[in-house]
């Protein structure tokens, strides 16, 4: 389900290498919250791969992330 709301956001679309290495905690600079807990781990997968709800809510949340990264929001 998450696939599938991440696609219908545009989010599959926009991600580049350093969203991804953001969302992983692989940045370089060990002071970033995102080194400490990455994004990867806020996510309950089993749940995110089952529940339409929970998928598409972590999708949003996903989205609202990218735009602050983007400068586009916040």
């Amino acid at each position: 389900m998450i696939f599938y709301y991440l696609w219908r956001e545009g989010l599959l679309a926009r991600t580049d290498g350093e969203k991804l290495r953001f969302f992983l905690g692989l940045t370089t600079n060990a002071l970033f919250l995102s080194r400490r807990r990455p994004l990867i781990r806020s996510i309950s997968w089993p749940a995110a791969l089952i529940s339409p709800t929970y998928a598409r809510a972590v999708a949003g949340w996903l989205r609202y992330r990218a735009d602050l990264y983007d400068g586009a929001a916040g």
